[in-house]
């Protein structure tokens, strides 16, 4: 078989994207540290290559033709393309360096994972991150995939292959009106909320709540009355705010309502045999493809677990 050597090359599509950024040749060599000429001969030879001419050349400078712009689209595409294969490909070397790309299920509190790495990544300067925000069954599957390092999601993970860590839990409350009647006692059973109606949101932790009040509701013995919103939990709880439903919600969630909403709303603890409700969160990540920069990130996670 003939390999053939691609018709293009990296510095002929870096050259496009200085001098368009820049607006000329000149500044384009400037920018690049090499001489105006051998840059305007570079260009020449690729648009006769090309057959099309990527550049208008005025006395003020260079813009881009039609063809040009849809070049630079394309040609910005594959370098940023190459920038990420260098960066993920350096994670597997002694983990210091590249980028590791981090599942975030939705029902995660926000900001919770990135002020946890903040230290990390003031330590480690050769590592960044990029995140993916999903529902835990597409973060699982991603993880199968091989593309995402790992995420953090709601425990326990049954994924075949999957290693888990656990990273922290938060309780789960119910939330009513003010004026509520179940607003007078700060603690409730499942049993006392028998007859409640609960809204619950549509998202991803809309639809762990509603199932973990399933289970716990049919373990008291009851069948919850459950109502779909269509909108996320969040939003549910302004609508339980001025109505005599009830929601719940992860406590650490509680911070995010604006203050308008918290002033009309009580926050009541709900207990069964079992103490109260609560969603444990951790690292999952497959360890057969998981580089060492993630591996890294992951024992560090532990860490900080630990000492919170």
């Amino acid at each position: 078989m003939t390999i053939k050597r691609p018709p293009l090359d990296l510095r002929e599509l870096l050259v496009v994207r200085v001098i368009a950024s820049e607006g000329s040749i000149h500044g384009a060599a400037r920018m690049l540290g090499g001489k105006q000429s051998a840059l305007s001969r570079s260009l020449r030879l690729l648009e006769e290559r090309l057959g099309v001419q990527l550049f208008r050349r005025t006395s003020s400078g260079t813009k881009l033709t039609p063809a040009g712009a849809i070049f630079l689209r394309e040609a910005e595409e594959l370098l940023d393309g190459t920038t990420r294969l260098y960066e993920h490909t350096r994670r597997w070397s002694v983990g210091k360096n590249g980028i590791i790309s981090v599942g975030i299920q939705g029902s995660v509190p926000p900001g919770r994972i990135s002020d946890m790495l903040k230290p990390y990544s003031l330590t480690e300067p050769g590592i960044s991150f990029v995140w993916q925000d999903a529902a835990r069954s597409d973060l699982l599957q991603a993880l199968k995939e091989g593309t995402i390092d790992l995420a953090v999601v709601t425990l326990p993970s049954t994924g075949i292959g999957m290693v888990t860590a656990p990273l922290w839990s938060n309780r789960i409350v119910a939330v009513t009106a003010a004026t509520h009647p179940i607003a007078q006692c700060g603690t409730r059973s499942w049993a006392d909320l028998q007859d409640a109606t609960f809204l619950i949101g549509k998202d991803d932790i809309g639809r762990e709540l509603g199932a973990l009040l399933e289970r716990k509701m049919r373990q008291a013995g009851y069948v919850p009355r459950m109502h779909p919103e269509a909108m996320r939990s969040l939003r549910v709880i302004a609508v339980v705010a001025n109505g005599e439903d009830i929601a719940l919600l992860p406590d650490a969630w509680l911070a995010f309502l604006p203050a308008s909403i918290r002033e009309r709303i009580a926050v009541v603890d709900v207990v069964d045999g079992d103490g109260f409700p609560h969603f444990a969160y951790g690292a999952a990540w497959r360890q057969e493809i998981c580089p060492p920069a993630a591996r890294r990130v992951i024992s560090f996670l532990e860490q900080q677990a630990v000492a919170f």
